[in-house]
């Protein structure tokens, strides 16, 4: 066999092995949590309340991910209520978990651009202003409200970061907020 074989067979085992190992990294990746209709309850009114399971990620002290709490979420006629609902959920926390999300921080308002397949999160003022600063935390915070609104919601692919109702440059200086975020489930821990 040539020197030009070998070479090109090695070449094409090394690529073989590249894709064989991205293939099993991506079989890995979660790729969503379809909510699980809980009960139906006939409400005061008459009318049928829904309730889903959701799957919310929480930082803890123990762990460089974030960790899996369920919730139940009654289900509201409008979609975009169902995402508030959610929201409220991350930013109350959970006792025993950490929220990296700056104490008064409150969503001012939320829009789902079905077409392309984004949620927009506009927080009111204190956000930027009481962010404690630092590349890490403000990893955390955007890939905690991504990750946590894209595992759930399979309708939406990426999450756009308003604050006070403009478009803002940074949240403390660090990572660019002008463009939106697509979900990185490194960050979870799937228990």
């Amino acid at each position: 066999m040539t020197r030009q074989k070998r070479l090109l067979i090695a070449i094409a085992i090394a690529a073989l092995a590249v894709l064989l190992a991205a293939l099993l990294l991506l079989r890995k990746k979660p790729v969503g949590f379809e909510p699980e209709l809980l009960n139906r309850e006939i409400d005061k009114g008459g009318g049928i309340a829904e309730f889903i399971k959701v799957k919310l990620f929480f930082l803890s002290e123990t762990s460089q991910y974030l960790r899996p709490v369920f919730r139940e979420i009654e289900v509201p006629e409008i979609r975009e209520e169902l995402y508030r609902k959610f929201i409220s959920l991350l930013l109350a926390g959970d006792s025993g978990h950490i929220t990296p999300v700056p104490g008064g921080v409150q969503l001012r308002s939320l829009h789902y651009l079905g077409a392309r397949q984004m949620l927009l999160l506009d927080f009111n003022e204190p956000l930027a202003a009481a962010f404690p600063g630092g590349t890490s935390a403000e990893l955390e915070f955007i890939y905690f409200m991504v990750d946590n609104i894209c595992y759930n919601f399979r309708e939406i692919k990426k999450v756009k970061f308003l604050i006070g109702g403009n478009e803002s440059k940074t949240l403390a200086g660090h990572i660019d907020l002008e463009k939106p975020f697509f979900p990185d489930f490194a960050w979870l821990k799937d228990e």
